[in-house]
């Protein structure tokens, strides 16, 4: 095959592959959105609540508008918002709220990577254990 037409090939191929690229949201708005929630709700008892319900609204904003999986996003702000009123009301512990939070974190983290490679069966299992974390 000639250069000239390898050369064409590949660039084809970049192009095409730069046109499946999604932005990545704001992390400028969003990392000043979080650090906002943090200055105005320093973490202690009565703030866990109202810092969750902030960081959720940074997100909401900033990105959720281009999130591939809306609906795991929410999720993680529901579950973040529950830890928080029960570290608040004293019912779970800061430092368990915390480990909670990361296996949630970990959980949406694998079910948006079990979506994109076509397994949403796991995907569903990882989802209902994250489910189940709000009863």
């Amino acid at each position: 095959m000639p250069f000239t037409t390898r050369i064409t090939i590949a660039s084809l191929l970049t192009g095409a592959l730069a046109g499946c690229v999604v932005a990545p949201p704001s992390m400028g708005d969003l990392k000043a959105a979080r650090e906002a929630c943090n200055r105005d709700y320093p973490a202690r008892l009565g703030n866990y609540l109202p810092h969750a319900r902030c960081v959720n609204a940074a997100i909401e904003s900033y990105a959720l508008p281009t999130a591939r999986h809306p609906d795991l996003i929410r999720l993680q702000a529901e579950i973040r918002a529950s830890l928080s009123e029960k570290i608040d009301h004293r019912r779970l512990s800061v430092q368990a709220g915390e480990r909670r939070m990361a296996e949630a974190d970990r959980l949406v983290a694998a079910a948006q990577h079990d979506r994109e490679a076509g397994n949403e069966k796991a995907a569903s299992r990882r989802i209902a254990a994250i489910e189940q974390m709000l009863k």
